[in-house]
């Protein structure tokens, strides 16, 4: 068994430590002799590991999967070698870095994968599972920050882990500066860090394995289906396929149509416009926050640009009203859009379910639209002769409204000025964070269908009902429990850290350290500007806030204390007791 674990570990880290090597040893300051001699080390070794060191005791469709890396990464290192050699006379260019760095980037993940997996076949705990994903994620994404070639200048460990960290569990809280700090490579690795963290890397996993496997265990389904947040595991590997399917095609067109929105390109401070567009809108539709501007799109260039905003707000909709929510009503729309189709134009019936739209769809819908439109209103009107003032037009500050409510929830994008909000938009603000996204979706918080449960519970009983009941429909009390839980572990964790943060640094404001906490708490990465400045202590409290969010206060005390044993049901009840309430 111990061999076993030894040969697994090396068949993972080995490929990742001499791509590690290869990008320390100088990624942006390559000369001919050093690319020859570092080529030919990448071939040797990547010969000798896969006929030498590669377990194979891999089952055949992992197999094929790693060997179909291994030659894109081989074929794609002799195609540079030769380029460098015979055409460029050992210059390095822009074409060899991508398609190098393309092929290095499959080859790691699909190495990532399939250790994954090794770890489904290690651990039974779905939610332990989870955790390690997302920490495992941040911790190889701080080691490749910190590669030479990665940032302009040298940048500490903490630095680092807390930039993957905000990555990963898309944030967008920054210690650094992202456009002056990174390099291309850098900015490439935080993108990869943010769409593994938006979609989850056991949802990767999947979709490696619908294509290139041949069976899939009834535990990898359970795995995956909790992170999916769906209750079958019938067809969980096909609704895997459609979330990362979907998830890039919504990106795609989001690329295109932020490349076609910024009229003045040579106004955009940054290194490719394409890369602009591509970056922005993975970052939005992940929730994540993260701009290749110094100042965010709080920046010149696209502070008054209205349509931009516009598209990066519905993307931010988008990526955090959840996947099961829009495969639910794209259902809805299609069959709708079916059924007139039908009668118009070739006079057929056609009668639909009776209940396409599901419940929780309805709840998650509602929700997310009642706090988008009294959030517009409010940021209107209470920043109308503040941060809005800038803003002449009157449909500017509608737009501009519309887009900070919408970001408030779950990302760190802002095109107001931090600095001039008043406090009770802070406060405001605050609570927009502290609700969130939507469950199963790239955002985070304490979920808009938590909030309302809470809410409408809160209702019934002043009502004198002792069940809760919306739309002839019973909710169950397992999921009032768990909605009053989440709020109670929320209060608790973010009480404890703003007291860990105000002892750590007192010098700092009580409000700005609380609107840290919140923020990354709820994943939702906006910033009174406090987060560069605090100490390390600070920041390691704000890292594990981060993972906390992303994750899950009730998955992280379901992984560390539910025992799974056995024949454990508890088929007994105790005698009722009661405590006095009111």
């Amino acid at each position: 068994m111990i061999q076993i674990r030894f040969q697994n570990f090396l068949d993972m880290f080995t490929p990742i430590i001499f791509i590690y090597i290869i990008l320390s040893l100088g990624w942006k300051t390559f000369r001919f002799f050093n690319v020859e001699i570092l080529l030919g080390i990448v071939l040797i070794i990547s010969i000798l590991h896969f006929f030498i060191l590669f377990d194979k005791r891999i089952e055949k469709g992992y197999r094929s999967m790693i060997f179909l890396s291994f030659l894109i990464l081989t074929l794609s290192l002799i195609f540079s070698f030769v380029k460098i050699s015979f055409f460029y006379n050992g210059r390095i260019t822009a074409d060899i870095k991508i398609s190098t760095l393309i092929s290095l980037i499959l080859y790691i993940l699909i190495r990532v994968t399939y250790f994954m997996r090794i770890v489904y076949v290690k651990i039974h705990n779905p939610a332990f599972i989870f955790i390690i994903s997302f920490v495992f994620l941040s911790f190889l994404g701080s080691i490749l920050l910190m590669l030479p070639a990665s940032t302009v200048k040298k940048i500490s460990f903490i630095d680092a882990l807390f930039t993957s960290t905000s990555a990963v569990c898309v944030t967008g809280l920054v210690v650094l500066d992202t456009a002056k700090d990174f390099t291309y490579l850098g900015k490439i690795f935080i993108l990869i860090l943010i769409e593994l963290g938006g979609l989850g890397i056991l949802t990767i996993t999947s979709f490696f394995s619908y294509f290139f496997r041949d069976g899939f265990s009834f535990k990898e389904a359970i795995f995956v289906s909790n992170f999916l947040n769906t209750k079958t595991t019938s067809n969980v590997l096909s609704l895997a396929v459609k979330v990362v399917m979907f998830t890039l095609t919504v990106e795609f067109i989001g690329t295109l149509l932020i490349y076609f929105s910024i009229k003045n390109k040579n106004t955009i401070e940054s290194d490719s416009i394409l890369f602009f567009s591509i970056f922005h809108s993975i970052s939005a539709f992940c929730n994540s926050g993260f701009s290749t501007l110094s100042q965010g799109l709080y920046s010149q260039s696209v502070r008054f640009n209205y349509i931009f905003q516009l598209i990066i707000a519905f993307l931010l909709i988008l990526g955090g009203i959840g996947f099961n929510i829009l495969f639910n009503f794209f259902s809805y729309v299609w069959l709708t859009v079916k059924k007139y189709f039908l009668k118009i134009f070739k006079d057929e019936g056609f009668r639909r379910p009776a209940h396409v739209v599901t419940l929780n769809t309805q709840v998650v819908i509602l929700t997310t639209s009642f706090l988008l439109f009294f959030g517009t209103i409010f940021y209107y009107v209470s920043e109308y002769h503040c941060s809005l003032s800038e803003h002449s037009s009157f449909h500017g500050k509608w737009i501009v409204s519309f887009f900070s409510s919408a970001t408030s929830r779950t990302a760190g994008f802002h095109v107001l000025n931090m600095s001039l909000l008043s406090p009770v938009t802070i406060f405001f603000t605050m609570l927009l964070m502290w609700i969130g996204a939507s469950p199963a979706s790239t955002g985070g918080g304490i979920k808009t269908s938590t909030f309302a449960l809470a809410l409408m519970n809160i209702i019934s009983l002043s009502r004198g009902k002792n069940r809760l009941e919306i739309q002839r429909k019973e909710i169950s009390q397992e999921s009032i429990r768990l909605s009053f839980s989440i709020i109670m572990l929320s209060i608790i964790v973010i009480y404890m850290s703003i007291l860990l943060i105000i002892f750590m640094d007192p010098k700092e404001d009580i409000l700005s350290i609380s609107f840290e906490v919140f923020s990354a708490f709820s994943t939702a990465g906006l910033s009174l500007g406090i987060t560069s400045s605090l100490s390390n202590g600070s920041k390691l409290v704000l890292i594990l806030l981060m993972l906390l969010g992303r994750i899950g206060v009730f998955n992280v005390m379901i992984g560390l204390l539910r025992k799974n044993k056995i024949g454990s049901h508890h088929y007994y009840r105790y005698p009722k007791g009661n405590i006095l309430i009111n």
